[in-house]
């Protein structure tokens, strides 16, 4: 007999993530996805820090598509804090802006590889030593 979650599942078309069980977003391939952390500027909110990450990229490169928060942040030791996002559609075109947009924030770059934390000035850290949080 199927549970309420499975019912509900199969009603909405896909499976629920459990708490319990969450990837941590770039440690999994999605086609036509890509995942970016930036370094938290220890000013504003995260909503703001998100919303000026691109927004005064002049002229854009991404001509399609969108950027979204992921709801991760992982600090690595010595830190800084670092927040998720994922953007899809012209991959390279927000590649190029989120990159422009860190660089006139003066914000650093990180991205995980082979379980690797490899921060854009050049430090990496094995995931493991990073602390991971949900939010």
């Amino acid at each position: 007999m199927a549970s309420e979650l499975d019912r509900l599942e199969r009603i909405l078309g896909g499976k629920f993530e459990r708490r319990n069980a969450r990837a941590i977003p770039g440690t999994q391939s999605v086609d036509g996805v890509e995942i970016v952390y930036f370094s938290d500027d220890g000013k504003s909110n995260f909503r703001k820090q998100f919303r000026s990450l691109t927004s005064s990229v002049d002229p854009r490169a991404a001509t399609r598509g969108g950027m979204n928060e992921r709801g991760c942040r992982i600090t690595p030791p010595n830190g800084p804090l670092f927040h998720a996002v994922g953007y899809h559609g012209d991959v390279e075109g927000w590649r190029k802006d989120v990159q422009a947009g860190a660089k006139a924030r003066g914000l650093l770059l990180a991205r995980i590889e082979d379980g690797d934390f490899i921060v854009s000035d050049g430090r990496r850290f094995a995931l493991s030593e990073c602390q991971v949080e949900f939010c």
